[in-house]
């Protein structure tokens, strides 16, 4: 990292990350617009209902890619600058492997799991067509994920910015050409996708090789058996993180699913690719301060590690606050965005209102699931990150439902968010009483 002190560059790495987050997650959201408004809204649907498998895999390049880049952050602020650039490799390799693996498994898999989601008819046609495309370029998705976090780590979060706006926009525009003026249908959103990802990919490992310093070398590409052991173990909780809002999604879909009322199904499309989409943007503020944060623990600088996570709390609190009032504030322009009306359009604008409160809550759990993998306390990041969507989630949406109806469904993550928060809060406390224990032992 640059000769800064490591807090002050806090501002740089988390607009970067979250804009990056951002547009990241606007692949699915521009492919939604096209698709709902040139094909139907049941196509919208099945991308909604295929979207956790497309999230596995994405989510296995981000987590490791971001598993790798807490290795690299923590060697430099060790001064081991060589050994961060073998784990890079390594990182690489394990980038390789995983596009294979899931590639072959999730081909073989597509049917049963659209069946087991309770995809029939008509939107397993679709949603088996747009998944298939996705998973056969699904070392395009791994790579396009994995990579970004590593150009972060290299003090390159312009670069990764700009590569997913010039990305973006080939999406956009691929999007347009197929759908728009060839006529394509579903298939021509997965197809614009795995272009604008392909373009990401290639990118992003020209910089890493043509980087001045520590470029990308073949000599570095010495398999470490406890480089790969350590990326996998770290990755579980970056993986946790952009995996469960599409395992929450599943949940949704499923209950939705479950009324047996198809505006519901088409309601909770609506709140995914809107307030669903707005999250994203709070990942991106706790992502942006892991490379800060793992360097300034690998030097044991816990006053800049507690200034860090002081910056990330109250920016991501005040996002939080803010995208709450944007989400309510624009609730009623959704329906028309995405091509709603009539009855879908009223339900529609009703579930969104109900569900943003849980944007206020969002940021403090984000930046609680990140901070502490990024500084090694994996046990308190592994409950944030997998207690909701394996423990709570299923809970409190089975039970909200026979209580409150559809507005049970829709409240579930503003109660689950909420409940977080008390876990979170404890856990910074507890924290920051260990820290303070570490620099009495530094001061003897």
């Amino acid at each position: 990292m640059e000769n800064v002190p490591v807090d002050r560059k806090f501002a740089k790495y988390v607009v970067s990350s979250m804009v990056t987050m951002f547009l990241q997650s606007a692949y699915s959201m521009i492919d939604g617009l096209f698709v709902s408004n040139l094909i139907s809204e049941t196509a919208l649907a099945a991308i909604n209902v295929a979207w956790p498998i497309i999230a596995v895999v994405t989510a296995m390049g981000t987590g490791i890619g971001c598993g790798g880049a807490v290795i690299m952050s923590t060697k430099q602020g060790e001064g081991k600058d060589e050994e961060s650039n073998i784990a890079r490799a390594n990182v690489l390799a394990a980038l390789l492997a995983a596009s294979v693996i899931c590639t072959v498994v999730f081909l073989s898999l597509i049917t049963p799991l659209l069946t087991m989601m309770g995809a029939t008819g008509e939107l397993l046609r679709l949603s088996r067509i747009y998944v298939r495309i996705m998973v056969a370029g699904g070392a395009l998705q791994i790579f396009s994920c994995g990579l970004t976090p590593l150009l972060r780590n290299d003090n390159k979060t312009v670069s990764a910015m700009l590569i997913m706006v010039s990305g973006l926009l080939i999406n956009l525009g691929m999007d347009y050409l197929l759908m728009a003026v060839f006529g394509r249908g579903i298939e021509a959103a997965a197809i614009a996708s795995l272009c604008a990802q392909g373009f990401t990919t290639v990118s992003c490992l020209t910089l890493l090789i043509r980087k001045k310093s520590n470029p990308l070398r073949l000599d570095q590409f010495t398999m470490r058996a406890e480089y790969w052991k350590r990326i996998f173990k770290t990755a579980v909780s970056p993986f946790g993180i952009s995996l469960t809002p599409s395992l929450l999604i599943l949940y949704h879909n499923v209950a939705c699913l479950g009324t047996g009322d198809d505006l519901a199904i088409s309601a909770y499309a609506l709140i995914s690719s809107t307030v669903g989409s707005y999250r994203i943007l709070l990942i991106g503020v706790a992502e942006g301060m892991q490379p800060l944060a793992s360097f300034a623990n690998g030097a044991r600088d816990f006053a800049a590690m507690r200034r860090i996570r002081n910056k990330a709390i109250g920016t991501a609190v005040t996002v939080s606050v803010l995208l709450f009032l944007l989400a309510i504030a624009t609730a009623r322009y959704y329906p028309a965005l995405y091509g709603y009306s009539d009855e879908a359009a009223r339900i529609g604008v009703h579930a969104v209102l109900v569900t943003a409160p849980q944007l206020i809550f969002t940021g403090l759990v984000r930046v609680t699931n990140s901070f502490f993998y990024a500084v090694g306390k994996d046990r308190y990041s592994l409950f944030m990150i997998y207690f909701d969507p394996l423990i709570m989630t299923p809970v409190v949406i089975h039970l909200l439902p026979r209580l409150l109806g559809l507005d049970g469904i829709w409240l579930t993550a503003v109660v689950t968010q909420f409940a977080l928060n008390v876990a979170a809060v404890w856990m910074f406390l507890r924290h920051e009483k260990e820290i303070k224990i570490a620099e009495s032992r530094i001061r003897l």
